[in-house]
């Protein structure tokens, strides 16, 4: 039996993420193209669903997500889905640049008060909640996606239960300072710890 990684990297499954995202997920900040090779597998296939089936990428304000919903809807089926992530899990972990600075201590105990409850003390997820690790995610994306849940572009469509719950989440950090505190101090983490 052949290991995931090697059919879909022999399919060619990847190739359409590559345009963006890097040959090795590592992302590319000029076409706000997230790195991809931290996250969760269950994460990203359930994302890249919601993407395939408009249940993320379809609000008018979400320019960047209509552009990744457009190009999950090229992958045929669940078995494409399944070798895109099979192949972006084979990539070796490898934290993104950080961009934002900020105030770490600040970003830790905010973080503590409002996310570790869910995403673990560390971010290193926890799936008893759905709630995927954190560390490894580039600082300004996670800056952008919580303005996203917090303004309402992502995270209310009925299908996505978890992403209502994170929408409502979003209401929580209330100025722009503290969401880069925290997406700066997860960002600082250690990706392998």
């Amino acid at each position: 039996e052949l290991d995931a990684a090697a059919v879909a990297a022999s399919s060619g499954a990847y190739r359409t993420c590559a345009a963006c995202h890097g040959a090795n997920g590592m992302g590319n900040v000029a076409l706000q193209a997230p790195a991809l090779v931290n996250l969760d597998t269950d994460y990203m296939e359930r994302q890249i669903h919601h993407f395939r089936s408009g249940v993320r990428g379809r609000h008018p304000d979400d320019r960047w997500g209509q552009q990744m919903s457009d190009q999950a809807e090229l992958l045929a089926d669940d078995q494409a889905v399944a070798a895109v992530v099979a192949q972006i899990d084979s990539f070796p972990d490898q934290a993104p640049a950080t961009r934002i600075e900020a105030d770490l201590e600040r970003g830790m105990a905010l973080y503590n008060m409002t996310c570790g409850s869910c995403h673990g003390p560390g971010a290193e997820g926890n799936p008893a909640f759905n709630a995927p690790s954190l560390r490894g995610i580039d600082d300004w994306y996670l800056v952008r996606q919580y303005q996203n849940f917090r303004d309402g572009v992502r995270g209310t469509h009925e299908d996505d239960a978890l992403g209502i719950q994170m929408q409502r989440m979003g209401q929580v950090l209330k100025n722009e300072q503290d969401i880069q505190a925290v997406s700066a101090w997860i960002a600082s983490l250690d990706v392998d710890a």
